[in-house]
């Protein structure tokens, strides 16, 4: 039996859908004939074959624009130099005392967890102290790792010129404790677990008794800052010479990255020990840990690649301090500080309010006298 034709079903599809709309029906009709090649004949065939398809509709859209030209940012040195949309910034003279509110103690910042398995899974549930911890991350996360290197265009990375005179001892805050090791080869193991095998110090007791000029820095460029001070300034040397029963060096260098910390333990410590005596080594920290934010906003800190300077009395109180290089008369005012602090040492306490209170009345009216004389001539010049 032969299978049915193509008309013959077009038929039968006609019968079975007569409750179909006509349109329906007629489209379901036009279907099948369009998909019903054997239906067409040769001529239709032929000419399906031979014609030529329609062309496309014109194209009125406007074509798309080119793709942006990818230009890389500036690096290295350019991220120095100052450009015209720069904001203007000009560090101002310390108006008020800086530092911590209370006194340093010795064990403080070491930066080690000391809590027990039992304290961190109680911390780790509570959903406030992780809200700290998250607000902590993101404050460290928005902080561009290049900024610091990028502010060194304002001024060098100055953030603050010196105070012109001291902070009186009685208004002044004080230099916090720093735990690390120094340089001393020899030196006796006191306590493990401290993070730098028994040989961590802190500096509160290196300082405690004299007058020190600390140096605080941790990358070359902080260095070289802190030569402007001290190694270029021969007069700073000679004061400490004088001074020596009462005066001292303390340096602090800081590095955050334990890679890096541990190449300059391995490496640079020998280089940093050249020109330095035993006492001396027993004074210069090496610290990797125990920098927070709020110590850093309190001294001053505010720009870690730079190099920095103060002036520490005997009870471990900022009573000067200085950023990036030194200008002349900031070195003038750091030495003049630095020889006043010398002579409150020398003082008893309970007579140095007496005594410094009689000099800044002497000074005052010196001063006015000498403005008195100046006026004097001012005044017989202008009658000439």
């Amino acid at each position: 039996m032969k299978a049915p034709s193509p008309l013959t079903l077009r038929a039968l599809r006609a019968l079975v859908y007569t409750d179909l709309p006509s349109s329906s029906r007629q489209c379901l009709i036009n279907h099948t004939q369009r998909h019903s090649y054997a239906s067409q004949t040769p001529a239709k065939r032929q000419q399906q074959r031979t014609s030529k398809p329609a062309p496309p509709p014109p194209n009125t859209s406007k074509p798309a624009p080119p793709p942006p030209v990818f230009r890389p940012t500036p690096s290295g040195p350019d991220l120095r130099k100052k450009r015209d949309d720069d904001e203007d910034f000009t560090p101002y003279p310390l108006s008020r005392p800086i530092g911590m509110p209370n006194p340093p103690q010795p064990g403080e910042n070491i930066g080690l967890d000391t809590r027990g398995w039992r304290e961190k899974r109680d911390d780790f549930h509570n959903y406030e102290k992780h809200l700290e911890r998250r607000a902590r991350m993101t404050k460290q996360i928005a902080k561009p790792y290049f900024r610091d290197w990028s502010n060194m265009r304002f001024h060098k990375g100055k953030v603050f010129v010196a105070n012109e005179r001291l902070f009186r001892g009685e208004h002044a805050l004080f230099f916090p404790n720093f735990y690390g090791r120094t340089l001393e080869k020899r030196a006796e193991r006191l306590q493990s677990g401290d993070g730098y095998g028994g040989l961590g110090r802190d500096t509160c007791e290196a300082m405690a008794g004299k007058v020190s000029v600390v140096s605080l820095g941790g990358n070359e460029w902080a260095d070289r800052q802190v030569a402007t001070w001290t190694k270029e300034y021969p007069e700073l040397e000679g004061v400490l010479r004088e001074n020596g029963d009462v005066a001292q060096r303390v340096w602090i260098s800081y590095e955050g990255n334990w890679a890096k910390w541990h190449i300059l333990n391995l490496f640079g410590a020998g280089n940093l020990r050249k020109g330095l005596s035993l006492e001396e080594q027993r004074r210069f920290f090496l610290v990797r840990r125990g920098l927070n934010e709020i110590m850093k906003e309190a001294i001053g800190l505010l720009n870690d690649k730079g190099g920095y300077v103060y002036l520490v009395d005997q009870e471990c109180r900022i009573r000067w301090a200085g950023s990036a290089e030194a200008e002349d008369r900031e070195k003038e005012w750091m030495v003049k500080g630095l020889k006043r602090l010398c002579q409150e040492a020398r003082v008893p306490k309970e007579k140095r309010m007496d005594f410094f209170e009689r000099e800044e009345k002497l000074e005052a009216a010196v001063g006015d006298v000498m403005e008195g004389h100046v006026a004097e001539a001012k005044n017989e010049g202008a009658r000439a």
